[in-house]
């Protein structure tokens, strides 16, 4: 991938709220597989993981945040 941390994500709507779904499709797996984990270190592995899916759905503007999924 050639794009840097620098450079924003150009999307067409249709593309962000496709992105929004996808991302509100982990939180909620995240969420299951977090609350069924009996490890501890993998638990907490998910929960970083859920944090940073959750960043970009505040990158992704309102629509990934409705929770409409």
């Amino acid at each position: 991938m050639n794009a840097t941390a620098h450079e924003p994500l150009s999307l067409t709507s249709e593309e962000r709220e496709v992105l929004a779904e996808l991302l509100e499709l982990a939180r909620v797996r995240l969420l299951v597989e977090i609350r069924h984990t009996d490890h501890r270190a993998f638990r907490d592995e998910l929960r970083h993981r859920l944090t940073v899916v959750e960043s970009l759905m505040e990158h992704c503007g309102p629509a990934a945040s409705t929770g409409s999924v």
